[in-house]
């Protein structure tokens, strides 16, 4: 099963070879033109034949928070709303926070999932606004035909083996390349 990015990618890149005559059930990942790596032990569970594993890189638009100056933030409402980790996360939608930026950095669009990087790190929710987020959270924006919720409820199944890969003594923390690879079972869009 192949999709095609606007950009004109063609993913997933992850692929298993399917024949009568193959005893070889195991996942490749291919790189780059050359490259191909096997990835089967990296697969957590098997998916119905017509779905295939993707990175959340393939499927999203991801940004990594970036805090603006402190002299920048304030109360005062009309300002760009500011989130820097999930003192404001309900069970599933972004409240309205009360903090504000007059200095943007970097922008969580409306309908974006947003993810806890910093401790605790694996906490997600949607936000149904744009807000300006901070270094303890990424934007992940979905591509293409992908729902918010469909991505919300599979990166909050990966709650756990996000928090494995945290590193850090302070502040335990996930890297923009753990966000970016993390595997997603994508069934086919009419499902």
């Amino acid at each position: 099963m192949s999709f095609f990015l606007q950009s004109g990618a063609k993913f997933p890149v992850i692929y298993r070879l399917y024949c009568s005559s193959c005893a070889d059930l195991s996942y490749y990942e291919k790189l780059s033109a050359q490259v191909v790596k096997n990835i089967t032990e990296k697969i957590p569970f098997e998916i119905p034949d017509n779905w295939s594993w993707c990175r959340l890189v393939d499927v999203s638009s991801i940004v990594m928070g970036t805090s603006p100056k402190g002299t920048s933030i304030s109360t005062e409402e009309g300002n760009v709303e500011f989130h820097q980790g999930k003192i404001f996360f309900s069970d599933k939608y972004l409240l309205k926070g009360n903090q504000f930026t007059s200095e943007v950095t970097k922008i969580a669009p409306s309908n974006s999932v947003l993810l806890c990087v910093r401790a605790p790190v694996g906490e997600v929710n949607i936000t149904q606004r744009k807000v300006c987020i901070g270094r303890g959270l990424s934007s992940i924006n979905p591509l293409c035909e992908i729902e918010s919720e469909f991505l919300y409820y599979w990166i909050t199944a990966f709650k756990q083996s996000l928090e494995e890969k945290a590193t850090g003594t302070t502040f335990i923390a996930i890297t923009t390349d753990v966000v970016k690879e993390l595997l997603i079972p994508l069934p086919p869009i009419n499902e």
